[in-house]
């Protein structure tokens, strides 16, 4: 990667509109107030962030609400009031991202590969800077290589929102890291602020969290190496990827498949523990043409739209077609947990 290209996207003045996916994760987020950082410290350029969906998981919540996160709604954006946008953690085309319009796409950076299904904007081709690499564990790693390349050294605000993109999205380093992720972590990691780290770490929790959770042990079964948990609708997409999160840590089981319905979307998550897993190529099939998706390593997250079907039919679908992906189609299930006879009543 030719990194001096970032310099020359970036507009002479004015300011830069910052944007991720729909329902920011720790790592969307701190990929922008890395960015918003290096574009004030290296390049005297003002910037600002938007959001699309909310954001409910509790601790992406606290993360936004300690770190003071500011950001624009997207209906809130004037175009002329910006030179140009840049795209972190997605991709301009990707079905879960819709920047704002009439601002110039200057660059985007992203780990994750694309979907076959997800067609590439025209005025992609264009773009000056262009930077996708999933030998990279999170774009906040991407965005602190950025910061090291042009001599910038993050405060502590910026570190501890680097250093949460980073660590939850290779789960400390468990889960897709690189070579580069634990260069990244190690260093963010001395920077960053521990009490705040521990705050969103550890937040409270809603009543309705614990609901989900119970919905989701009486919706999964066991197939052979897979949890499947089709649930229905869901509090938002981030729910379905905290369930295949939490299931994927059932001894003996190396795959955990999660699909809930939130927005008019159906969203399915996939996770493994097999060090060598790719779950990429393994969900495209799953969500077959109907769907999209992105991922690399052992996560991959898509979705199928509840247009054209409805949500039943969705649900059969990739059930139907998660077994045959795991050969578990004449394979019995067996419940995630077992169902007590009678009463309920402690004898």
């Amino acid at each position: 990667m030719d990194f001096d290209s970032f310099a020359k996207a970036l507009p002479e003045s004015g300011q830069v509109l910052l944007c991720t996916h729909r329902h920011p994760d720790p790592d969307g987020l701190g990929a922008m107030v890395g960015m918003a950082f290096l574009l004030e410290q290296r390049f005297g350029l003002a910037s600002a962030m938007v959001l699309e969906g909310r954001i409910r998981r509790a601790e992406n919540v606290a993360m936004r609400e300690l770190l003071e996160i500011r950001a624009l709604p997207k209906g809130g954006v004037d175009p002329a009031a910006y030179a140009g946008l840049i795209v972190v953690d997605s991709q301009p085309h990707f079905t879960h991202t819709h920047p704002p319009g009439g601002v110039p796409l200057i660059g985007f950076i992203d780990h994750h590969l694309g979907s076959v299904g997800e067609k590439q904007h025209d005025q992609e081709t264009e773009v000056p800077f262009r930077w996708v690499d999933d030998s990279y564990g999170a774009t906040s790693t991407m965005v602190d290589h950025l910061l090291r390349h042009y001599g910038v050294e993050p405060d502590v605000r910026t570190a501890t929102a680097l250093f949460c993109g980073v660590r939850y999205d290779t789960n400390n380093l468990l889960r897709g890291a690189t070579e580069f992720d634990e260069l990244s972590f190690r260093r963010l990691e001395q920077k960053a602020d521990r009490k705040l780290l521990g705050a969103i770490d550890q937040p409270s929790l809603p009543r309705e969290y614990f609901r989900q959770i119970r919905e989701a042990l009486d919706a999964g079964e066991v197939f052979g190496p897979l949890v499947l948990t089709m649930l229905g609708e869901v509090n938002s997409p981030e729910s379905v990827a905290e369930v295949a999160d939490w299931f994927l840590r059932l001894k003996g089981q190396t795959w955990s498949l999660a699909g809930g319905a939130s927005e008019g979307r159906y969203q399915v998550s996939l996770r493994s523990d097999l060090p060598d897993a790719d779950a990429y190529p393994v969900l495209r099939f799953i969500l077959g043409e109907q769907g999209a998706c992105g991922g690399h390593g052992r996560m991959a997250g898509g979705q199928i739209p509840l247009t054209e079907y409805s949500l039943e039919e969705v649900q059969a679908m990739v059930r139907r077609r998660a077994l045959e992906a795991f050969e578990q189609v004449d394979v019995a299930s067996s419940p995630l947990v077992s169902r007590t006879q009678g009463s309920g009543k402690n004898p």
